[in-house]
């Protein structure tokens, strides 16, 4: 076997090892999520949660690239089972700090999958991807759980496998050089790519919210988009390797509007538009990566403060069906033009 083909397997090892840990990471918060939903607190405590998992993302990720000594992981693994008992015993306020204390430990664990993805990718976008998709998995499975009313004590099992592959992949955490990518024009400003990588994110999360699916009713139709979704996230990152970004971001944004609209009503139609929708989560990513191309764990943060961004709307606004249209065709229509004023005709570098 060639030392490249070697490598690209420890990649896509690396790759499912933390597919699985953000599943469980996912599963772990997202049935305690559902403990108080729904009650007076739910929109606080959700604001609060999506917060602090999201927004300090990037200094956490830089963090942990500047002090590679510290096991970053058990920390985050050791924060979520905290947060557990936290969020279970009686009082209001202790609630929302173990939200907080859970949210971290959510954020720390998301960063280490993305720079030990980066670290053993050669270049290649599929492992960031896999990465990222074992969460639509996970956020079905936990708010199943928590809907169920099963047992908290199960959640140790998904915090021990989380620990366990964890620890078998912390030497990529801690490596000191990382593989660049090249998916960006030359021609654009390093500032300029990132606000598009930043807005583009923002859009992708905004559109994940606003996509009318009325028919989603049963349990096993929610599985069924969230498995859509987590494949679209997927295969959005091989194909990037593969037939090239900007295609890819084609795909991702004009193709997947008249699925997302017209599928309302018709499940098929409305997870073809998800799954195509799905597939540039990882394009913005490798964006961040060309520019901040020794610090994964700050350009992962610029995604997930775009994700926050992007889901505000959902607190605070409620738009009618015809404005939610609208506006999911003006903002794919937006994401694809900045997209292809930004994004190089070639796969990432090999």
């Amino acid at each position: 076997m060639s030392r490249g083909m070697m490598t690209r397997n420890k990649g896509n090892l690396t790759g499912t090892k933390y597919f699985f840990v953000h599943a469980c990471v996912e599963i772990v918060c997202f049935y305690l999520l559902r403990i108080h939903f729904p009650t007076a607190m739910a929109g606080a405590i959700a604001l609060s949660y999506d917060f602090f998992a999201f927004l300090p993302q990037g200094l956490i990720g830089d963090f942990i690239i500047k002090h590679r000594k510290t096991p970053y992981e058990s920390i985050g693994n050791a924060l979520m089972g905290v947060s557990a008992f936290m969020i279970l015993a009686p009082g209001d306020a202790l609630h929302i700090a173990g939200y907080i204390v859970l949210a971290v430990g959510n954020a720390i664990l998301h960063e280490c999958g993305a720079i030990a993805t980066v670290a053993e990718s050669e270049g290649k976008i599929f492992p960031s991807a896999l990465f990222v998709a074992g969460g639509s998995y996970g956020v079905v499975i936990g708010q199943t759980m928590g809907v169920a009313g099963v047992s908290p004590w199960w959640l140790l099992i998904p915090l021990a496998v989380s620990e366990l592959l964890c620890l078998s992949a912390k030497v990529s955490v801690r490596k000191e050089s990382y593989p660049e990518f090249h998916v960006v024009s030359p021609k654009v400003s390093a500032g300029l790519i990132l606000l598009i990588a930043f807005i583009v994110t923002s859009v992708r999360s905004y559109i994940g919210y606003a996509i009318p699916i009325s028919w989603n009713k049963q349990l096993w139709q929610s599985f069924f988009l969230f498995f859509i979704m987590g494949a679209g996230k997927a295969l959005g990152g091989l194909m990037a390797d593969t037939v090239g970004v900007r295609k890819t971001a084609f795909i991702g944004t004009l193709a997947a509007i008249p699925f997302l609209l017209f599928g309302d009503k018709v499940m098929v139609v409305s997870c073809i538009g998800v799954f195509f929708f799905s597939m540039t989560m990882s394009i913005t990513f490798a964006m961040c990566l060309s520019i901040l191309k020794t610090n994964p764990g700050l350009a992962f943060g610029i995604t997930t403060a775009g994700l926050f961004i992007g889901l505000l709307p959902a607190f605070f606004v409620q738009f009618s069906p015809i404005v939610n249209i609208v506006l999911i065709t003006v903002f794919s229509i937006l994401s694809f033009v900045l997209l292809r004023y930004t994004l190089t005709d070639g796969a990432p570098a090999r």
